[in-house]
């Protein structure tokens, strides 16, 4: 792999697990958060705003914001973009180690999804990954 390769961002963490996207971003080259030198997505913009960047930049998402694909104007986005998402599901009642742990125990797991083409679907719990269904497009 070239250097421009190696340093290519490949995720993306949302701002709603913004001291998991710091930490993990500390560690590694390739993951972005919000208000990282490397990114262009400023904290506390909307998910409306960066989602079509996660998906045009074909990096994957790891969030705990399971709405996104409920949402009518996320959803769209979600699908036109082929944002590739793992979804933090049980991450809103544990502690940030707790979650930052879980993520790091599954990163073998999460890190190959990389190079599957988007859109597609993750749920991320102590127990690993589970694929989940896609929204239907809004009418």
């Amino acid at each position: 792999m070239d250097d421009a390769g190696a340093l290519r961002p490949r995720f993306f963490v949302d701002e709603n697990t913004l001291p998991l996207g710091r930490a993990l971003a500390a560690v590694r080259h390739d993951v972005l958060h919000p208000g990282h030198l490397r990114c262009p997505v400023e904290k506390g913009s909307l998910d409306t705003a960066w989602l079509p960047y996660v998906g045009d930049e074909r990096l994957v998402l790891l969030t705990r914001d399971i709405r996104i694909r409920h949402r009518s104007a996320e959803k769209r986005l979600f699908l036109a973009h082929a944002v590739k998402g793992v979804f933090l599901t049980k991450a809103g009642s544990m502690t940030r180690w707790d979650m930052l742990c879980m993520v790091v125990q599954h990163w073998d797991k999460i890190e190959p999804l990389d190079g599957l083409p988007g859109p597609w679907a993750f749920s991320l719990t102590n127990a690993g990954l589970r694929e989940l269904k896609l929204p239907t497009p809004p009418a």
